[in-house]
């Protein structure tokens, strides 16, 4: 079995312009968004949030289908290949 690579693009949500309404997550193949809230009990106004950024594939479906242009995709670091030993 082949070890899961790193995404080249993470999505990096604005919480300013997301609303919350959740088409992010639900288009999210690997399922790692969600909608979190301000208050510790889920009440009040949501935002989406990405939880598991090793699980991420950088499909980028969240960032091209927000109607609110609240999720850019963003270079992940390390996604960067190891540098090789040149002894």
């Amino acid at each position: 079995m082949n070890a899961p690579h790193a995404a080249k693009a993470l999505p990096a949500i604005d919480p300013a312009r997301c609303t919350g309404c959740g088409r992010c997550v639900g288009l999210c193949p690997p399922q790692v968004l969600w909608l979190a809230a301000a208050d510790p009990r889920g009440w009040g106004p949501k935002h989406a949030v990405l939880h598991d950024s090793p699980g991420c594939t950088g499909c980028a479906l969240c960032a091209v289908h927000c109607p609110f242009d609240a999720i850019q995709m963003v270079r992940n670091c390390s996604a960067r290949p190891a540098a090789k030993d040149s002894r």
